[in-house]
């Protein structure tokens, strides 16, 4: 019995991350779409641990890249979120480009996408909270 509430447990708590982040252009790539599970650094944290940072929900990936176009193609998904974003800010110093979005509002949860690449590694940050604001998402990503 409570090998089948643990089963339970588990396959809800992968149904409600991978909701997370549906809608998003970038979505496939957190679902092992684009870059297989094995050859990323995925990180996923929920609960109580961020609530000092304002979030309820943080996942990352991390890869590394050899070509351009694996890098471009990642940049121009989280391009069309920006797209339909509330907010963006981008920059790129030192061959390393940062893009940081605020999302629209889902389960009264502000949501947040950060993608950090240059040519040989990407990292792609997707987070839910009552954060709301980027001089503060700033200080939590440094």
């Amino acid at each position: 019995m409570r090998r089948v509430v643990f089963v339970i447990i588990m396959w809800l708590s992968f149904v409600a991350t991978v909701k997370a982040q549906s809608g998003l252009s970038i979505s496939p790539l957190f679902e092992g779409k684009i870059v297989p599970q094995e050859h990323m650094v995925e990180t996923r944290v929920k609960g109580r641990a961020l609530s000092k940072y304002q979030l309820t929900f943080f996942r990352s990936v991390r890869f590394s890249t050899t070509d351009s176009k694996g890098f471009r193609r990642i940049r121009s998904l989280v391009e069309q979120d920006q797209q339909r974003s509330i907010s963006s800010q981008s920059q790129k110093r030192n061959g390393v480009e940062t893009i940081m979005l605020q999302l629209q509002k889902e389960n009264g949860q502000n949501r947040f996408l950060c993608f950090k690449g240059q040519k040989t590694e990407i990292t792609v940050i997707y987070m839910e909270g009552s954060l709301s604001s980027f001089d503060t998402l700033k200080n939590i990503l440094k």
